[in-house]
This record gives structure tokens, sequence and C-alpha cells, in this order.
């Protein structure tokens, strides 16, 4: 059987296999827009009207809501395609007729269908075959995969709102013994441990107990850390409830209240760790401390409590509640609500006590398993974030607060899940739009929108008032102020970025990315040493964060160090497992040091791997700045802008363009991504 295979700028389709390529990485697509691009590569030039788009992917005897389903399949195509609709390289709009294929197609000679293909092969098409989630209809999964996953796949995201009963969302799966006789010692010592917390339960005092001391002067107090509380269960199916009451009440001081919160992040670096509290309060630097501890035994729930002053180790407040878990997630609320206000009172200051932000316990469940996963920062972590806060929307589609954490877990998806970041960001701008719909105070949302305007719009005074208003809203998250301080960097403002570092840095003092992205801050305002000195303090702390490793490289290059600088790439590398960038950022400091011949090699390299990986433009482009060949560098850099490669945003306020800086054609590029010309340093 003979089948056409077409070819348009860097992609191929094959319309035996259904296989999309992306400069030969294969990209994957839902049927429907499968469907519409196959129709519109049959017809290149040619307006093919909505009429004909129904008749093919629906039939004529099909009712469908026409506008509706040919604008979402029309947005989905052009998301995987990288297609601006104001600005279109692929598929124009002609209103209310049609839509025409605009581009340069060609028709590769026909291929006889192969009879036999290998496994890997055949396995590769199923996968393809495999829905996509929708962007703008319910789209929620993540494109990667990990070995284990914790919870089904949802494959049909339109049965978010009206899929059955869900199963339980609190499995996880767990790798278990074998052998019979280590389970019998293990149930006898389970067994004997759980018997011993009934008793303690039953027989410590029922009812709830409260200590205060003498409360410290009006205002005297303005900082305060919520230490992760204690399990005491020692169960590890229990931690993400433990953590999540521990998220829970900072949250509720962060946005109930006049005090500087830190971070969960920050205070999760303790969690297992025994240090004197003035010890602990002199990192974070805060003025008072909240810890606590968490034992459930039966059907008994036993929550402590204690504020002190990290000044002098002084109790100010303490209290026990003894509750039952019937239901367990709301009773955690009202725990957490009520030791928030005890907190605010205690130093002074005003309290707005929180509504229960959603009645359905399956839905809270999944999103305190999102937000447990969301906080480990990984991509395989992110990937389960995803998956449990759509878990916990289909269980109650108002639930503001998982559209949001939604929306902020797909921004990251963007940068750490591959190489096309704009169907993340689709699916981020959905959830974080969807979740001021249903709540228009929820600050995470805005930062969410903020990421989207900036990343994959390049749209900066839109991207401003997002992050602004998400500070309005809540001050004190630190995320907002750390996505801020990168907008603002690639505007060359940064001055304004420093201040937004840090701030994000005085509400999550301990965090290697918000630490290691201010020594970045430091290296593009012109300032190595300051920047040596931050990332080396990264690297004190963990000496194996690859992208603090990274961003050491390119401060040693600034300081012409330039063999030190490649043993740093070298050294991120094995971290990250590979990556083209870190094979640009190496052949850049050749190029810098001396060594034109293998930094030439290289680049070559990696202009002849784009049919088998993916590599930005923007990587080409640097190498050859640093070779100051700008005429390939700025081919290179055209074309990062046309198809909105990885990177091509910081162009402007980046050091490894310096070598191309004085080119007209730079600023020509810098203008039309609504950048600042910039001049080379003196």
């Amino acid at each position: 059987m003979l089948q056409l295979c077409f070819r348009f700028d860097e992609f191929e389709l094959d319309t035996e296999s259904c296989e999309l390529l992306r400069s030969g990485h294969h990209v994957k697509l839902e049927r429907i827009p499968m469907q519409l691009l196959v129709l519109l590569l049959e017809n290149p030039g040619k307006l093919v009207r909505r009429e004909a788009i129904i008749e093919k992917l629906w039939g004529s005897n099909v009712f469908v809501e026409a506008e509706h389903s040919i604008n979402t399949a029309v947005n989905k195509l052009r998301a995987i395609l990288r297609d601006d609709s104001r600005n279109p390289r692929f598929i124009r709009t002609v209103v209310g007729q049609g839509y025409c294929f605009i581009a340069k197609v060609d028709v590769l000679e026909p291929v006889e269908a192969r009879a036999h293909e290998s496994s890997s092969g055949a396995a590769d098409r199923q996968e393809i075959f495999h829905d996509l989630p929708s962007m703008l209809d319910n789209k929620f999964l993540v494109n990667s995969s990990t070995e284990e996953e914790p919870v089904e796949s949802i494959d049909d995201p339109e049965t978010i709102e009206n899929k059955p009963d869900l199963q339980d969302a609190s499995t996880v799966t767990i790798k278990k013994p074998s052998h019979s006789k280590v389970w019998m010692v293990a149930g006898f010592i389970g067994s004997l441990a759980a018997l011993l917390i009934v008793v303690a339960i039953i027989y410590l005092p029922r009812r709830p107990e409260k200590v205060t001391q003498s409360q410290p002067e009006a205002g005297a107090l303005h900082s305060v850390a919520v230490l992760p509380f204690r399990n005491l269960a020692q169960t590890p199916e229990q931690d993400y409830l433990v953590d999540g009451m521990t998220d829970q009440l900072t949250t509720n001081l962060a946005r109930r209240t006049s005090l500087r919160v830190i971070s969960q992040r920050s205070a999760m670096q303790y969690k297992g760790i025994q240090k004197p509290i003035q010890e602990i309060a002199r990192a974070l630097n805060v003025d008072a401390i909240v810890e606590g501890s968490y034992l459930r035994a039966g059907k008994q729930v036993r929550i402590t409590a204690q504020l002190l002053d990290a000044h002098n180790d002084q109790h100010l407040w303490a209290q026990t509640y003894d509750e039952s878990d019937k239901d367990l997630l709301a009773m955690q609320d009202q725990v957490t609500n009520d030791i928030a206000q005890q907190v605010a009172i205690a130093l002074g200051s005003q309290f707005t006590r929180s509504k229960l932000r959603t009645a359905n316990p399956r839905a809270r469940e999944a999103y305190l398993r999102g937000r447990y996963f969301w906080n480990e920062r990984t991509l395989a972590a992110l990937t389960n974030s995803v998956k449990y806060y759509t878990v916990a929307i289909r269980e109650d589609p108002t639930y503001a607060d998982a559209y949001a954490a939604l929306a902020e877990a797909y921004v990251l998806v963007s940068v750490y899940g591959g190489p096309d970041p704009s169907v993340p960001l689709w699916k981020a701008q959905y959830a974080a739009e969807r979740a001021l719909d249903l709540d228009s105070s929820l600050g995470e949302a805005h930062t969410a929108l903020g990421a989207v305007k900036t990343d994959r719009d390049w749209d900066w005074a839109g991207a401003e008032k997002e992050y602004q208003r998400a500070l309005q809203l809540n001050p004190d998250d630190p995320t907002a102020h750390h996505w801020y301080s990168l907008h603002l960097s690639r505007l060359g403002r940064t001055r304004e970025a420093e201040i937004e570092i840090q701030r994000a840095l005085a509400l999550d003092p301990l965090s290697f990315i918000i630490n290691t992205d201010a020594a970045e801050t430091a290296y593009w305002a012109r300032n190595p040493n300051e920047a040596r000195t931050r990332v080396e303090a990264v690297l004190a702390l963990n000496p194996n964060f690859a992208e603090a490793h990274l961003v050491k490289g390119k401060i040693l290059e600034q300081l012409h160090q330039y063999k030190d600088a490649e043993a740093e790439f070298q050294t991120a590398k094995g971290l990250f497992g590979g990556g083209a960038n870190i094979d640009a950022l190496q052949a850049h400091a050749m190029a810098l040091g001396g060594e034109r011949a293998e930094a030439l090699k290289a680049v070559q390299r990696l202009e002849s791997e784009p049919l088998q990986a993916y590599v930005s433009g923007v990587d080409i482009g640097e190498v050859y700045c640093g070779l100051q060949q700008t005429d390939d560098a700025m081919k290179w850099l055209n074309l990062a802008y046309q198809r909105r490669d990885k990177g091509i945003d910081i162009v402007g306020i980046d050091p490894l363009f310096d070598g191309c800086r004085s080119d007209p054609r730079f600023n020509n590029l810098l203008n039309q991504l609504r950048l600042t010309p910039s001049k080379l340093p003196n």
C-alpha cells in the first residue's frame, strides 16, 4: 500500500505511521488535530473551508458544535507547530471561511508500507496514536512518563468532570520484601508498635491542653518559620498528610497574616534533623519558630504545636489537639487554621480566618499528594504532581487551588520536560485562567500567567502586570518574587531584578535553585566576583546540584578562566546526564580560550544532530558568537526566533552573546523580541 509523506519547514509527517517529526524528533499529536493537519497538507496554499473540515474530521451525519470543535483542533495544532495566529508561519485564518496552510510543502516520494518492523517502532507508533490530553478543554497530563506511576493516567481529559468513581487516589506503589520470615518478624514488630501507640493515646490526656507564657511586646517579632511536623507513627504512607499539614499551616500564615513567613521548601531542609532552635532561626533569619508533631493510631489523631521565641528559646504558646479521624482532612484544615490564628495572636499580628478550600475529602487528599511531589522539584516528581492535581480537579471541578497548583507545575514541566515548552505552557495558561475564574484572589495563578507571557508570548508588559498582581495578592510567595526577578533580568533591569531575587531569598533562604539564580542574576549584571561567591555557597551546601555547576562554569568564563569553566560544564553534564546545551557551553568556552578548531568541531557536531535529537538554535548561535562568526550565528539565532526555541529570550542580557552585539542584525533580532537593543559592556 502506498502512503504519502509530507515535509514542511522543520517538520515531517508520515501518514502511514501517523508520526509527526520535528527535526527528526517525535512529536505527539491527538487524532483530530492529526487529521486536520493531513487535510491542510493535502491542500497547500488553498482555502480549506470549515464545512470541508467538519465533513473530513467528523462526517456529515455526526452533530458537532462546529465553532468550538474546529477552533479547539486548530489551537491544539498551532500549539504543537509553535505557530502564532497573529503572525502565522503555517496556518492562516480566513475569517468566517476556513484555514489556509501557507508554508511550502514538499510531498516526498511515496513508499510501500513495510510488512515488518521492530517491536520498538511498533511501540513508538502505538504511543503516537495514544491521544494527548486536550490543552483547551480540560487538558492536564504531562507528555512524559516515569517507570513507576502512583495513579492511573487520565487518557481522556474530557472525562475529568464526568468520570465514574475514581480508584483510591491514596494508592502508592510500594516495593516489599518477598520472604515470608521477614514478613512474620515485621508483622510482630509492627503489631507491638501499634499496640504501644494506642495505649499511649488512651492513657495520655484527651482534652486539648493549652500553654501560654508571657507574650512578647507588640510588634517585636515579625517573621516566622514552620518546621516540618514530626510523624511520630513513623509510617511513610502518612508522610504526605503530615507534610501537607506543614504546608497548609505555612500557607495560612503567609496568606492570612502580616508576618514574613519562610517558604516550606527552606523549612523542609530540617526534616528529621535535630538542631538547636536558635541555630535554625539564624539560618532562616526569623524571629519565631513553630514546631509540632502528628500521631495517628487507630481512629485517634493527636496533633501538638508550639511557638518559640527564637531569640531566647522561650515558649510563647503551645497546644495539643486530640481528634477523631472520622473526617480527617476537614479536621486538619480546622486545626491548621486554629494554629495559624493562635500564632498570629501570640506574635501580635492580625489574622483573617480562611474558608475550607474544598469539601471533597478525595479531592483534598489528591491535592496534598500533588503538593508533596511538587516540592521535590524533579521531572518525575512534577509528572506525579500533575497527575494528582488532575485527580483533585476531577473529584472537585471547582477546586481553585488545585487549578493554580497545576498551572505552576506545568510551568516547571516546560523547563524540565523536554524540547517543546509550548505545550505545557498552553496547559498552564488554561489551568491558571480557570483558577482565577473560580477564585480571583489566588496569586499563584497570576504567577503562572506571568511565566506563560514571558516564556511563550514575549509579552513583557503583560507578564509584569501578572507578577505585580501576584505579589499584591500574596507578598510572601517566594516563587512570585523569584520568577519576577528572572523576568526583570531578561529586560536588562538588573537592579530591580536583584531586589526581587533578594526578596525571594528572604522568604526561601535555603532554596538551592533560588540561590543559584541569585548567582546568575549577578552574572547577568556583569558582577562575576559576587556571582562566584554566591554559587560557591550553594555548592558548599549541595556539591551535586547540577544547575549550580552550570552557572559556575559561565561565571568562570566571564572571569576568563576558560579551562576551569570547561571542567565545571563537564561536571554539570555528568550530573544532568548530558545535554546539547551543555555541549554548546563547553564549545563556547573553547572558542574564547583560543581552542577554535575544537570549538568548530563541537558546533558542527551540534549542527548535524537535529535529525536525531532536539538542539536549540540558540545553543548553536552562542558558539558562533564566541567564534565571532556572526553570519553563522545570526542564521541560527533567527531560526531560533522563528521556531521559538528555548533560550531565545535571554540573548539580550547573557554575556554568551557579546561576540554578536556589534552586528546590526543582532539588534534587529532584539527589536523583534521587543527587547531594548543592547550595547557591549565597557
